[in-house]
């Protein structure tokens, strides 16, 4: 189960940063050489990617990793969340923390896009 949380947290997210980018899964898929239903499959939760595929949506979104794994909350899950997502989630959190402590304003890639832009969108 926690594996398929985190695969359903990316997916939203990665919808939500691409919409925001102004770019349509085509669009994104032709950006990055994946196949449009390859993007719709991760975007849906039900497929996971490799470290190449995460590599080029970076790229090609340009925007730091540890956005794709923030939850709408800001990283603050319930507590009854599985545990392992929990972990998870502050480890994430604490980078997060760490990489802007360490870079600053100096790069926008740093800065995670805000969450509330998709609400309609979807």
């Amino acid at each position: 189960m926690a594996g398929a949380g985190i695969r359903r947290l990316f997916g939203k997210n990665l919808k939500r940063i691409r919409l925001q980018r102004g770019l349509s899964q085509l669009q994104l898929s032709m950006a990055t050489g994946l196949t449009h239903n390859f993007i719709n499959d991760i975007e849906k939760g039900d497929k996971w990617l490799s470290s190449e595929s995460f590599d080029k949506l970076i790229s090609a979104l340009d925007i730091a990793p540890y956005c794709f794994f923030i939850s709408e909350n800001g990283g603050n899950l319930s507590a009854n969340a599985d545990p392992y997502l929990i972990d998870f989630s502050d480890s994430l959190q604490k980078m997060a923390h760490e990489l802007q402590q360490r870079y600053g304003n100096e790069s926008a890639r740093l800065t995670p896009p805000p969450a509330s832009a998709d609400k309609t969108a979807e």
